[in-house]
């Protein structure tokens, strides 16, 4: 696995944690989970995930890495994933 810790400007386009309302440090992950797949996802500064439970919010990408592309993919999963999240608590 591997993993990079980042911060991004404050912005309106990633959503905030929910547990701590941040939207500008995240640590991103990449882990191969088979023979020619990776999964790469984004957990806050806090340590929140809210792929933990549902990795079908993790990206996936058949070289993996933390490099910027798939970090920035990452975080438009993390953004879906919330969104999950808060439908499945309104239903």
């Amino acid at each position: 696995m591997s993993a990079r810790r980042f911060k991004i400007q404050a912005n309106n386009q990633v959503t905030h944690c929910p547990k701590c309302s941040n939207n500008t440090v995240f640590t991103a992950f990449s882990d191969q989970v088979a023979e020619d797949g990776c999964e790469v996802w984004v957990a806050c500064k806090c340590s929140y995930d809210p792929t933990l439970s549902n990795t079908l919010h993790r990206y996936e990408s058949v070289m993996g890495g933390v490099d910027d592309d798939n970090v920035h993919m990452a975080l438009s999963c993390w953004n879906d994933a919330i969104a999950d999240e808060v439908s499945q608590c309104q239903n």
